[in-house]
């Protein structure tokens, strides 16, 4: 169990500190007025991977693993749920207007750089949320709920899609079929929270 978090651990570090500075670099081009080119994106890809590794350093040297796995998890999962949320917003209110039905994301960019920083963001939360309440999470059974949650979920999805004869992509899901991703997600990370936390309780008592 050691072994498997520090792994995610690293993972879910390298994956929010490169959305961490791409988002803050984004959002440095959208305020100066100037946009990425591929030339551009080409030069600054080893500026990206220094400091990320950087950021991931720091973030395991400095901060324990329960708040790292805490906010980052969350982090990913908050990204997804807007998203969803935004895109059923449209959806609902301009269901009559096709051509904007076809182009439909969050409509501010700057809001979606914003949204990207939100694993980040928590991790630091988490770090000084979790120095004083901690009794409630378990974090060995959150992040193999949230691991399991959404590898079946996913797993799900793509079992309806070959049902339904639409698989045709592996990835590319639509607002319905990130729901189930989400929601599914949700339902086995906080279940095995719980359950870790009963286990963990029983041995105590023991």
């Amino acid at each position: 169990m050691k072994l498997f978090l520090n792994v995610t651990t690293y993972l879910v570090t390298a994956i929010a500190a490169v959305l961490a500075f791409f988002s803050l670099a984004a959002l440095y081009h959208e305020l100066s007025g100037s946009y990425f080119e591929l030339l551009d994106f080409i030069f600054k890809l080893p500026i990206t991977v220094i400091i990320s590794l950087i950021i991931c350093y720091f973030l395991i040297k400095k901060i324990t693993v329960k708040p790292i796995l805490f906010g980052t998890i969350i982090g990913f999962w908050l990204i997804k749920a807007i998203q969803v949320v935004n895109v059923s917003y449209y959806l609902y209110y301009y269901k009559s207007n096709e051509d904007y039905i076809q182009n439909i994301s969050i409509r501010n960019t700057i809001d979606l750089h914003f949204i990207q920083l939100f694993p980040i963001v928590l991790v630091f939360l988490s770090h000084f949320l979790l120095k004083k309440y901690n009794n409630w999470l378990h974090i060995s059974g959150f992040t193999c709920g949230a691991t399991i949650g959404f590898f079946t979920s996913y797993a799900a999805v793509l079992f309806i899609r070959h049902v339904n004869n639409s698989l045709t992509s592996y990835h590319y899901f639509d607002n319905n079929e990130l729901m189930i991703v989400i929601v599914g997600t949700a339902i086995f990370t906080i279940s095995g929270s719980i359950i870790g936390l009963k286990k963990s309780n029983q041995t105590q008592e023991n």
